[in-house]
């Protein structure tokens, strides 16, 4: 239902690109307006994007003015749908997305780029695509067909400097500064730390934390100076988690291969790698693993099987259960997803308030998404607590044009009011 209510939103790209600022580093502004100001002069636009901060580490850059146009090349380039996402969100195309490309195009030529929106257009197309397809952008062409079908191998790098995506985002990304200054990351991913607010010679959590981009923020805000376990699940996830550290400069965080769910034991118990004892934590982010369905733009429908779909919560409630048990009292959980399901969200929070008397329901401030949706478990003293991403408008809190325009996003927050107590309940629908 909330869904299908929400679907020509979530097709569409947010009207904002965001990034956060490396605290731990010396960020000059101006070095964003520069670039800003180069691309205004391809773009034969007399302004440039507005850029403004939000809180000293979170900056903001608006669209291109609306009289900022460039002329179709009428020459076809086809991508899939997660290029042309990308593309709409302010990316160059990179090689493995095109998928159909005409033979007589050459080096920096312009060119239009069109997203495969029935996933039907064969990979190595040479003529017209008559499928189904979305205008997304113009770029320049910098990879030939040859470089791109005809060497056996699948190609990389960039296939198509963009120029101005439709969405009118401007084409910009964390490159334009020195490395570890700026990241880009959506709006309510960076109000997650700050909900959480991460103080020096805490002990934190980060559960399920790849790729780091959460995890470096608790450090930068605690000035390198919380000490910070962060566990994913697979190999490859954690090196990304380290890649993020060292590239952020962050010192703090320890990161682990564990099953999050796993990670309470008070058995052969470490303080500092998994598992952990009782009350370990001061305290635990949850960013769980979700159905993603609050990701924008969505090109092509969701195919998930509403099976699939219910399966989430319950490996929610186990991750859930685990971090309650390695929480202080006196501790804070912060629980968050990038979905807009009801079941993972302010159904998640009933669940958690009726099966975990220890637990009480705090403002997840600062406030900058909606409250939670009406009529689905929640008092309004409760869903007023937490914090919903969404265009949906609610008397219960007004909120500004950037949180109804980025992605979906749900966040909670709890405290820890006393011993936890095993409730048979816990793991049960």
């Amino acid at each position: 239902m909330v869904l299908s209510s929400l679907q020509n939103w979530l097709s569409k790209a947010p009207n904002y690109t965001i990034f956060r600022v490396n605290k731990l580093t010396n960020f000059d502004i101006n070095q964003l307006q520069k670039f800003l100001e180069e691309q205004s002069k391809e773009l034969n636009s007399a302004l440039i994007p507005d850029i403004s901060f939000i809180q000293p580490d979170c900056v903001v850059v608006k669209q291109w003015p609306t009289d900022t146009v460039v002329e179709r090349s009428g020459n076809e380039v086809i991508v899939d749908t997660i290029c042309g996402a990308a593309v709409l969100r302010g990316a160059h195309v990179y090689a493995p997305g095109v998928l159909g490309l005409p033979t007589n195009v050459q080096l920096e030529e312009k060119v239009d780029i069109y997203a495969d929106l029935d996933g039907q257009c064969k990979r190595g197309l040479k003529v017209e695509y008559n499928g189904n397809k979305l205008y997304v952008g113009t770029g320049y062409l910098k990879m030939l067909r040859h470089d791109l079908f005809d060497n056996g191998i699948l190609a990389n790098g960039i296939a198509i400097h963009t120029l101005l995506p439709t969405s009118r985002l401007p084409v910009i990304n964390e490159t334009v500064c020195p490395k570890g200054q700026l990241l880009l990351q959506n709006f309510p991913s960076i109000v997650t730390g700050w909900v959480v607010d991460a103080k020096a010679y805490e002990h934190i959590l980060d559960m399920c934390a790849a790729p780091g981009n959460k995890t470096t923020h608790l450090a930068e805000m605690s000035d390198n100076k919380a000490h910070i376990i962060a566990i994913d699940k697979s190999e490859q996830k954690v090196a990304k988690i380290k890649q993020t550290c060292e590239t952020q400069g962050v010192s703090c965080v320890d990161a682990y291969v564990y099953d999050s769910r796993k990670c309470h034991s008070d058995r052969n118990a470490d303080l500092k790698c998994p598992p952990f004892s009782s009350k370990t934590f001061d305290k635990v982010l949850l960013d769980a693993p979700c159905s993603g369905l609050g990701q924008r733009p969505q090109l092509s429908e969701c195919k998930m099987s509403p099976k699939m779909l219910q399966s989430y919560k319950f490996v929610q409630r186990k991750l859930f259960d685990a971090a309650v048990q390695v929480l202080k009292v006196g501790g804070k959980l912060v629980y968050s997803t990038c979905t807009v399901t009801i079941d993972e969200n302010e159904g998640m929070v009933a669940w958690v308030l009726k099966n975990f008397q220890c637990l009480q329901l705090i403002p997840a401030d600062p406030f900058y998404g909606g409250p939670g949706l009406p009529d689905v478990g929640l008092s309004d003293e409760h869903r007023a607590m937490v914090q919903r991403f969404g265009p949906l408008d609610d008397p219960l809190r007004k909120v500004e044009d950037l949180s109804k325009n980025t992605l979906g996003f749900f966040i909670a927050a709890f405290i820890k009011i006393r011993d936890y107590e095993t409730n048979t309940q816990n793991n049960k629908a």
